[in-house]
């Protein structure tokens, strides 16, 4: 198989690093202390969750909820939900009983999908019903036999529910209630998740032990990439791994994607100039993904955009020479276009440098844009 994964885990064979966060956040867990884990999106947060459940699966009970594709109060009541029933918990048997009751508990209505999960539906008519479903989850768990860990992934999306401050307040007591579950809270939008745990006025300030993941160290990734391609008996040269890491800021997904896409050729590219030859084939494709993105931004923020794209990091956005080439004429202006691209996440900030979030987005801007 193809060591370079674009989804999911599946071991920690082909999980690259992260020694030290996992290190943090397994001591945090078996020590009762939740966790608050922040990463921009695609750089293998969710992995890193899955790799945390695989080291402590044979202690913990590990439920993973996605709150991604949630808007409101009964989406995540349903997901949290889900999880459980999906989980180890109810893996034997013997359990069938206990989810019977589980079910009748939180007024759902069970089903069995084409790919032969099982899944509920919540139906609730009220606030403090869906709190009260919520509750019934936690003493459930609360009363396994074994310790248990919920993720929520993506748990800035409760934000941006109509009922946000309630629920925050309403699982920040069920928190403090229950022992014998522990809690990662996962998020990708910064000012979201620290409004959320540092702010003084907020249910969760400083509840939680925060981590941020930061980019691999390049030297492990690099040994990490040289190393499956010799057990996949592929030889591949030091200066194009090397060229690979820097062409993608070090953000994994466009890593892994890469490093995917050279593995798979029949013949591995022997320079840089042969891997631009593949590689710009493989961009022309995403023309799919990014014909519409001029419509979706106003001329200027797309006019930066493709500015920043050329230079692939940019430090003075206000300088003459960057204004000139994303063709804006005042600081002021050129200052909002850059708040309003960090919102719609087309930009973000690493240090004191701006880049492009879509890396591949990057490239297809200054090669065919």
């Amino acid at each position: 198989m193809n060591p370079f994964l674009l989804k999911g885990y599946i071991s920690p064979q082909y999980f690259c690093d992260r020694e030290k966060e996992s290190d943090k956040i397994i001591n945090s867990i078996r020590n009762q202390q939740d966790i608050t884990l922040f990463a921009i999106r695609r750089t293998g947060k969710s992995a890193l969750i899955f790799h945390i459940f695989n080291h402590l699966k044979e202690s913990y009970d590990c439920l993973y909820v996605d709150l991604w594709g949630t808007t409101s109060l009964s989406g995540f009541i349903n997901e949290a939900a889900n999880a459980v029933i999906q989980s180890t918990i109810f893996s034997k048997r013997s359990f069938s009983k206990k989810l019977t009751d589980f079910i009748r508990a939180i007024g759902a209505s069970l089903s069995i999908g084409n790919d032969g999960k099982p899944s509920v539906d919540i139906i609730y008519h009220d606030r403090n019903q869906v709190f009260n479903r919520l509750e019934e989850i936690f003493q459930f768990l609360e009363g396994n036999s074994s310790q248990v860990i919920i993720a929520f992934d993506e748990f800035q999306k409760i934000k941006k529910y109509t009922d946000s401050m309630p629920l925050e307040a309403k699982l920040r007591s069920l928190v403090q209630k229950y022992h014998n579950i522990r809690f990662i809270f996962s998020g990708s939008e910064q000012h979201l998740i620290s409004d959320i745990f540092s702010s003084i006025d907020r249910p969760f300030y400083q509840s939680t032990r925060i981590i941020e993941l930061k980019k691999i160290d390049t030297s492990h990734y690099h040994q990490f990439i040289m190393k499956h391609f010799h057990a996949g008996n592929k030889a591949i040269s030091d200066t194009l791994v090397s060229h690979v890491l820097t062409l993608c800021h070090g953000h994994t997904y466009y890593i892994q994607a890469i490093c995917n896409l050279i593995y798979s050729q029949e013949k591995i590219p022997d320079t840089i100039d042969e891997f631009e030859e593949i590689y710009l084939d493989f961009i022309a494709e995403k023309q799919v993904f990014y014909a519409e993105l001029p419509h979706r931004l106003t001329r200027h923020q797309f006019s930066t955009t493709k500015a920043i794209a050329s230079f692939g990091k940019v430090e003075g956005v206000t300088t003459r020479e960057f204004m000139a080439k994303a063709e804006i004429g005042s600081p002021g202006t050129m200052q909002a276009v850059i708040k309003a691209l960090k919102e719609k996440q087309v930009i973000i900030k690493e240090g004191v440098a701006y880049r492009l979030y879509d890396v591949f987005l990057e490239h297809y801007l200054r090669y065919f844009g």
